[in-house]
């Protein structure tokens, strides 16, 4: 498994983190207890949650969260958990080089921008 990290251009400021759709997705199970509220949450439907929480525990040949019966809430798996935490840690001691490279990376966009 290989990892690419990417930028993109914004009108608006943006957080100092790495972004995932997974770690939101798990975020959104994890404070909102069902893939109903998560997906609310995330502005999808039911079934595009259920179709990338299906997606992402076949890339990572793991169970993200216990699948019950229809209706009940959606618990995390340990894994899952072990996982948010230690990508929270992550986050945090990334913080500060992120906005390093954000700051370099638009100083040397506005290098371009002036020549114009």
């Amino acid at each position: 498994m290989y990892l690419t990290i990417e930028y993109k251009f914004s009108k608006q400021p943006t957080r100092n983190r790495l972004g995932h759709p997974l770690l939101d997705l798990l975020d959104s199970l994890k404070d909102h207890g069902s893939i109903g509220e998560a997906a609310k949450h995330l502005g999808r439907s039911y079934r595009h949650v259920w179709g990338e929480l299906k997606f992402w525990e076949g890339e990572l040949n793991a169970n993200l969260i216990v699948w019950g019966r229809s209706g009940k809430a959606a618990a995390l798996t340990p894994e899952a958990i072990q996982y948010l935490e230690a990508m929270s840690l992550s986050q945090k001691r990334l913080a500060q080089d992120i906005l390093n490279i954000k700051k370099q990376v638009l100083k040397n966009t506005q290098l371009i921008m002036r020549s114009k």
